[in-house]
């Protein structure tokens, strides 16, 4: 089950679609109950704007979260997904050992 949530932000179709296909390389191998997703903008010291995505991902026995900020929520997304694959991993490792 993926949420999405949206602040400061118009829903996006297109950006669902992204990054549903983009979650499914953290669903492939894992058991995932639930995933959170939530696009923001925000505006850093130089009065630029960030775009913002922070994702949780609920698992049988943790929540782990990743919130990644970039110039397009694209490049967010990607990001952040690699960081939660290697997350989950890594934690996988530890269990097994």
């Amino acid at each position: 089950m993926i949420y999405f949530n949206y602040v400061h932000v118009p829903s996006n179709q297109n950006l669902e679609q992204f990054t549903k296909k983009q979650l499914q390389k953290l669903e492939r191998n894992n058991p995932i109950h639930k995933i959170q997703v939530t696009f923001k903008k925000i505006f850093d010291f130089k009065n630029r704007t960030r775009e913002v995505v922070c994702i949780i991902v609920s698992t049988e026995h943790k929540n782990i979260c990743c919130e990644i900020e970039s110039l397009k929520f694209k490049k967010s997304v990607d990001i952040a997904v690699n960081s939660l694959k290697n997350m989950i991993l890594s934690n996988e490792d530890r269990i097994s050992a």
